[in-house]
Parts: structure tokens; sequence; C-alpha cells
């Protein structure tokens, strides 16, 4: 195997597991470091750079690590994979450190061969991150830009479609994409106006980017529709990420011109698993096809294409 460059950073090893994990990057070729606590994130920011990955050591006050994540995504783009390591209490925890910013969580119990499978798709991906940094093709310049949202637009979701899709093969993890859009936004802009109209878009955009793992890509496709690809993540785990979402959109409040706004929204979505016929246009068709059969249902919920296995109905 060809060795992979960059740094490990061991947050609070206080789990045996952890230094097990770090032997096992290490042989591949990374640099591992130790830090006793996860303050080590925010005292080098320049060194985001060197960083490969981050895996914390979860066993202290929640809110106060919950609040270094924050910060630590804040104060820089995509490209360092966290995986978080702990307790039970974590296990349970798993929603809030994923919205704080975390990659994946895992139970301290699981063998290190165990967490490292499950951990390489985000590795894989990140290697190529900085591979392209390296040769001075910043993914930013790469994808195109929404000017209404920020987030990728249709030309850009189609490179990091191509990108995903190749990472997940070449891999052997699955593939899944989420298709959304706002329930009813024709009545928002009647209502409020069409510069509410936007203003509901861009914050329902915002709502994806917060729910979403930092490695995965949220696109506007234009009007209010939106794609979400979530890479080395099958079909079940695509459809407790779209719950989220969709019990998070329906939960807040977006503020207008002259008065708060609430909406609702629906979405579909489809998983590629290896060993299955891979093309990844079919997958973002067959997430429209879910997304498209949701709305005839009634809105507000989830479906899945081909059908088989579906969330419970809001």
């Amino acid at each position: 195997m060809t060795p992979m460059h960059g740094t490990i950073l061991i947050a609070r090893p206080l789990w045996p597991v952890l230094g097990r994990v770090g032997d096992l990057l290490a042989h591949r070729g990374y640099s591992v470091e130790t830090a006793a606590s996860w303050s080590a994130l925010l005292a080098e920011p320049g060194r985001r750079a060197g960083l490969a990955a981050v895996l914390l050591g979860e066993y202290g006050s929640v809110a106060e690590e919950e609040e270094i994540l924050r910060r630590f995504r804040d104060a820089g783009g995509p490209g360092v994979p966290v995986f978080l390591i702990g307790g039970q209490g974590a296990v349970r925890r798993t929603h809030r450190f994923l919205e704080a910013g975390a990659d994946m969580v895992f139970a301290a119990d699981l063998p290190e061969a165990a967490i490292l499978e499950r951990a390489q798709p985000l590795l894989a991906y990140g290697e190529m991150y900085r591979s392209a940094v390296h040769a001075g093709r910043e993914l930013s310049d790469l994808a195109m830009r929404d000017g209404l949202t920020g987030l990728p637009d249709r030309r850009g979701f189609s490179l990091d479609l191509d990108r995903c899709a190749e990472t997940a093969r070449r891999i052997g993890r699955p593939l899944s994409c989420i298709v959304t859009d706002i329930d009813d936004l024709r009545s928002v802009n009647e209502k409020f106006g069409p510069e509410v109209g936007d203003s509901v878009i861009r914050q329902f955009g915002g709502v994806l980017v917060r729910v979403k793992r930092s490695y995965d890509t949220v696109a506007r496709l234009g009007g209010d529709d939106f794609v979400w690809l979530l890479l080395g993540v099958g079909r079940d785990d695509a459809l407790g990420a779209a719950e989220r979402a969709r019990r998070m959109v329906s939960g807040s409040v977006f503020n207008g011109t002259h008065a708060p706004v609430r909406v609702t929204a629906t979405f579909g979505v489809s998983s590629l698993s290896p060993g299955e016929e891979w093309n990844a246009q079919t997958l973002v068709e067959n997430a429209d096809r879910a997304l498209y059969w949701a709305k005839e249902s009634g809105k507000n919920m989830i479906r899945v294409y081909p059908p088989g296995k579906e969330v419970a109905d809001a």
C-alpha cells in the first residue's frame, strides 16, 4: 500500500483503542501526535493544513466539547475528518456531536480494525482533498457556487458527484444521495413576497449545512431544489440523516421581512452499494424519483427509491 501522508492528532487518549488505532495509522504512513485535551484543536489554527484526521477521546463536559468542535469547524473548511471515540454515553449523544462537527462516533469497545475500516472512506476523501490543494487546485475554486446560498451549484455538484463516486468505487464503500425541496414555497412567495422566499431558500440551505457531516456535499440545483451526497453511507443511515434534516426544518423558524415563517420539506433518498451496477447519475435520478413519490404521497416526509424501506411519515 502506498504510504499516506499527513498528521493524525489524537486528543485526550483516555480509551486504549485510540492508541491502537493510532498505531495502525502510523503503519500506513501517517505521523501520529497526541494531546492531553481537546483544546489542542484550537491552539494552532495554522496546523490545519497538515492534519489528515482528528481522533477524540470523549469523557467529559459535553457542552464544552461541543463548543470546541464548533469552533474548530468554524475556523476552516473541509478536509479534516473528526472521529470521536467514547463510552455508551457518548454513543447516546451521537446526534449532538455530529451537529457540533464530528464526522463519526464510535463506541470504545469496538476493535481498532473495525473503527479504521468504517473511517477509511473519510480518510481517503481527505487524502484526495489534500492532494488537490498541494497541486494548486483548491476545491473551492473548482466548485461553482450558487449566488444566493454560497453552496455549490449544479455544475459544482457534478464535479463532486464524479469525485465521490470514484472514491466510493475505489474503496468499496456505499454512496447515498438525498434530494429535497421546500414544501409549498409558492405560497410563501405569494403571502410574503419573493424576497422572503429567497431568504427562506437561503436559510433552508443553512439548515442542511448544519445537519450534514463536514465531508458531505450539499448543493443547490436551482429554485428550492437541493441535493446532498453522503460518501460511505448506506441506505439506512441516509434515511436517518434525512429524518434529522426533516425534523430540523419543521422545527425551525425562518426569519421573514415582517413575520417569522415556518415551512416543511420533503426528501427523496437513494443509495449505491459495493457490488451493484455503479452509475452515479442513476443514483441522483433515483433520489429525484423518491422525492416525486414523497410529494405525491403528501409532503413533509421521506421516501426511498427503489422502494423497500422508509421512515415513518410525519
